[in-house]
């Protein structure tokens, strides 16, 4: 090992040694004074190719990377000054060269011109590039591997009680400018020909297959591995790692192309489920896509510390260990199903973000949208038991849903004015809404229509960008290609979508004279109206509109148009005491209310038999009806009415939805003296299912029957505190910390709500057990779990504590990790008041803690913010929420985030105000034998019959 004054950054064509301390701190900046330019480049010089050379010094007190950079470039504009992008990097300025390819003349640089704000350095020449010919620029420089989990970083793990480091690469967005001086624009494609530096003892992985590997001159143990030039692409997806990994090459007969999953060697036996399904999903999306992946190999690599789920850099995919790493035996169905997506969203971007790129971060939802959708295919091809298409309204539609029906959404076509900023457009809306609109599309288009349009907007911008009208345009192709009918072009129809911000609120309005007709119309839905909002933006949308009386027939469908407010049906094709049910499979990405007639007919059938109504269809009136009754839309009354039937609900989609809007009711009536009532009608509802999933697992439950038995055992054991519940909870738990039983005889799938249970009911011995399991897990996915255990405690001590432990890097608690904690902490009843007083009192610590760690979504304290405002339900705490926040107005008073959270916690006590006394007096007036007289007492029996016979099979 080298000491650190004869490290050096490296010159293409020698090797000249520079001292690192000397080029780090001798440097003279000189800094902006405005940032007048904006955050964009010039478009008068454009990249070509880069050849980069970097030697990541992988050592305690020496973090650092020094390294070569060679951009090729074409003149576009005469110019006498380049501009690119540069953050937290030291350049040694008399290295600057820049001279013309066809004449090889050298051109004189006069200044380097540093804008810190900005990320832009500018080279200011003695005289003109011309436009039409090609330039050569070439630097040194010295970059920090930093701590930060952006740009080439460095991760940790222990092995053997040693820590081992390694040096990884995450880039988006935009951080490749952290590793190397570089145009870090999406549409500034170039091809990349990396050189990487490492000691002999570690390995090296990049974008590419490695051509070949040489010593360092003068470095001894040291070598440099050579990469095959990249295909051309964007700088946020050139990926790099220096470690001790080991590889595991899939054994996948399916093959093409090869895939390995690096991992640390410890680990090696947890990689055998992603290197099975990741070539699966591969060959789907070649059939899908009609275009074969084109690069010669995929890595896929399990890092520690990485603050995504996983990053789609070409060819060499990075993962949190946790999305990515399963033991088959002892990870939950959970954890598998979540390596299987973000595997699917990944190689999804080989084709959605990679093959085409958004022509500016404002339009990412181009490939994070598209990803999100597809990794629903995807999954589905390798695991159809999973039933994504039955999770997609719950998990991802109706989780934006909340989001985008707040005054402070925002459209999913929105830019951002400074390069700090942007990491805050990776949120739901871009992600869940984005794929919500192409799921609608793919429905109103049909299959086949919309298959073959992805394949012609993949074609015709291949290793290129895109804009949306590129979109648009191909799908219009293809639509006429196909002869497809729709009332108005693609783009007329689409565009309202992303340029707007919310979604409507569909009203059906029903004839009850014989005539089966009735009027539509829409609107946009708020949670909550401000009284002086200045938004001039007519909110109307070209509606796809489906429609049924009965779901073993076709459905009807009809369009409403962005010029509509309402329009009339003259054809419902349902009689006058039959109900109809507007968007079919909750395809559409609106909500729906019904006049009080329709309502009754939809109450009286899930009384009578639920089943006839589909699952995803009952999940969508759940979740619209509850959710709009909290926007005065329909009354409370009629909302709750509609909950009665959950008695007899044992499906996955309707649960999810009732446990979300429950949830919200539940949060709001804590702490108020009529809680109990609320907790003893939850209880007849919730009693029933418990009792049917039963707390135990058997060998032949399904993938979401799973699923429902954890909604169960959350409500019945940590909401409910039901005792049969509680009480096995607490046996599983004491066994096992009297080593009666290990963690390999408790269900994966009841871990954490096992631990979490005994936990909250004990008190120091149960959560210490549960810390020093944590610790001790080598699992990611499990370790996450205990964690979400452990803040499930109500001694405000131990609370107190774990908070200290999220701002202590030797608590064992990752980076990536304190986020969770947090939420967590602020999600509990007891906590909430704790991490809110934390967060106030000792905001300088936690900021500082968490200082330079930008993920997607941007920098942690809007995010620990956000986290506080769901469990408001108080004047006083909303007192406590706005004075954080107009304490703390430089960094909390322009994010979206924090103005979402805030926007939410208004609307929570406006509730209270306004619908608290409402909802006691109907619970108040409820005699669950009332129940029993509006639902057939032969589909009772039928269903407990059902009951008995699956837990009879299960056994």
């Amino acid at each position: 090992m080298m000491s650190r004054n004869k490290m050096s950054p490296f010159r293409k064509d020698s090797l000249v040694l520079v001292a690192i301390t000397a080029l780090i701190f001798s440097q003279t900046w000189r800094t902006a004074m405005t940032d007048e330019g904006g955050m964009r480049l010039p478009k008068n010089v454009l990249p070509v190719s880069y050849e980069i050379q970097l030697l990541p010094i992988i050592e305690e007190g020496n973090f650092t990377t020094p390294g070569f950079v060679e951009i090729v470039v074409d003149c576009i504009e005469t110019t006498s000054a380049i501009s690119m992008n540069s953050a937290d990097i030291s350049i040694d300025e008399s290295s600057i060269m820049i001279s013309d390819i066809a004449s090889q003349e050298p051109i004189g640089v006069m200044n380097l011109m540093v804008e810190d704000d900005r990320q832009i350095i500018t080279i200011e020449l003695d005289s003109q590039l011309m436009s039409g010919r090609q330039y050569k620029i070439s630097m040194n420089f010295v970059a920090v591997l930093n701590d930060e989990l952006r740009g080439f970083y460095r991760s940790t793990y222990e092995e053997n009680g040693e820590t081992k480091y390694l040096a990884v690469t995450q880039f988006s967005a935009p951080d490749a400018r952290r590793s190397f001086p570089c145009f870090d624009e999406p549409n500034m494609k170039a091809v990349f020909t990396i050189k990487l530096g490492r000691k002999l003892s570690m390995s090296s992985n990049s974008n590419m297959p490695k051509i070949k590997t040489e010593p360092i001159q003068g470095m001894a143990d040291y070598v440099w591995d050579y990469y095959q030039t990249t295909v051309k692409m964007s700088s946020y997806l050139v990926g790099m790692m220096v470690s001790e990994f080991t590889g595991v090459p899939s054994e996948s007969e399916l093959n093409r192309v090869p895939f390995t999953i690096w991992t640390r060697p410890s680990l090696t036996n947890l990689t055998k489920y992603a290197g099975n399904i990741a070539p699966q999903i591969l060959k789907y999306f070649e059939y899908f896509t009609q275009i074969d992946y084109p690069l010669p190999k995929v890595d896929i690599a399990a890092i520690p510390d990485f603050a995504a789920g996983a990053m789609e850099n070409w060819g060499h995919i990075n993962f949190r260990e946790a999305d990515l790493l399963i033991d088959e035996q002892r990870s939950s169905e959970v954890a598998k199903q979540r390596v299987a997506e973000v595997t699917g969203h990944e190689l999804g971007h080989m084709w959605f973000g990679n093959l085409v790129t958004h022509d500016w971060w404002s339009l990412v939802w181009l490939k994070e949208g598209f990803a999100r959708y597809v990794q629903y295919i995807g999954t589905d091809s390798v695991e159809p038991g999973f039933q994504m298409d039955e999770q997609f309204g719950v998990a991802t539609l109706q989780s934006v849903f909340r989001v985008d029906s707040l005054e402070s959404s925002r459209p999913l076509d929105f830019d951002v004015n400074n390069s700090a900023s942007l990491n805050t457009l990776f949120d739901v809306v871009v992600y869940d809404k984005g794929a919500s609109i192409v799921r609608m599309m793919a429905n109103f288009l049909g299959p086949e229509t919309f298959r073959r349009s992805m394949t012609r907007y993949l074609h015709s911008r291949a290793y290129a960008n895109a804009v949306q009208d590129d979109l648009w345009r191909a799908v219009q192709e293809q639509i006429e290609i196909d002869g497809l009918v729709l009332p108005a072009t693609v783009k007329t129809i689409m565009d309202p979508w992303t340029n707007k911000m919310g979604y409507p609120l569909i009203t059906v309005t029903r004839n009850y004279d014989g005539t089966s007709g009735g009027t539509i119309s829409q609107s946009r839905f708020l949670l909550r109206k401000s009284t002086n909002s200045t938004d001039s933006i007519v909110y109307r949308w070209w509606v796809p509109l489906t429609f049924t009386a009965d779901f073993s027939l076709p459905q009807k469908s009809i369009w409403i148009s962005d010029k509509e407010d309402s329009i009339p049906l003259p054809d419902l094709s349902a009689t006058d005491d039959e109900w109809v049910l507007f968007n079919v499979g909750q395809v559409g990405y609106y909500r729906v209310s019904y006049d009080d007639t329709n309502y009754g007919l939809i109450l009286q059938q899930l009384a009578t038999d639920h089943t006839v109504i589909s699952a995803k269809n009952r999940a969508q009136l759940l979740d619209d009806t509850l959710t709009i009754a909290r926007a005065n839309i329909v009354p409370y009354e009629k909302a709750l009415d509609l909950t009665k039937y959950l008695a007899l609900e044992r499906d996955y989609a309707p649960w999810t939805a009732a446990a979300n809007a429950l949830d919200f009711i539940d949060i709001m009536l804590y702490g108020y003296p009529d809680f109990n009532e609320w907790k003893v009608y939850l209880s007849d509802l919730v009693v029933p299912l418990y009792q049917y999933v039963g707390f135990d697992e058997g060998t032949r439950d399904t993938h979401l029957f799973i699923y429902t038995r954890t909604h169960a055992i959350h409500w019945a054991c940590t909401k409910l505190e039901i005792d049969d519940c509680v009480q096995h909870a607490n046996q599983v738990y004491a066994s096992w910390m009297t080593n009666v039983i290990t963690e390999n005889d408790i269900s994966p799938n009841l871990l954490r709500l096992i631990s979490c249970s005994a936990i909250a009911n004990g008190s120091d011995p149960e959560w210490n057990f549960g810390y020093q399991k944590y610790l001790a897990s080598t699992l990611a996915n499990e370790k996450i779990d205990l964690l979400k255990a452990m803040t499930c405690t109500k001694e405000t001590d131990i609370i107190y504590h774990m908070l200290e432990m999220m701002i202590n890097e030797t608590s064992g608690i990752r980076l990536q990790d304190a986020n969770t904690l947090f939420s967590s902490i602020a999600a509990n009843p007891v906590g909430h008041g704790v991490a809110l007083d934390f967060l106030a009192t000792r905001w300088d610590e936690v900021n500082a803690y968490f200082s330079g760690y930008v993920g997607f979504g941007g920098s942690s304290m809007p995010g620990l913010f956000r986290s506080l405002c769901d469990r408001v339900n108080t004047n006083e705490q909303l007192a406590e929420l706005t004075k954080l926040r107009d304490d703390h107005l430089d960094v909390l008073g322009s994010s979206k985030t924090v103005n979402q959270g805030l926007e939410l916690a208004q609307s929570n006590v406006q509730w209270v105000e306004q619908h608290y006394s409402e909802v006691i007096t109907w619970l108040k007036n409820q005699k669950m034998s009332s129940a029993s007289t509006t639902i057939s007492p032969n589909y009772v029996v039928m269903v407990t019959l059902c009951g008995v016979l699956s837990m009879f099979f299960k056994t």
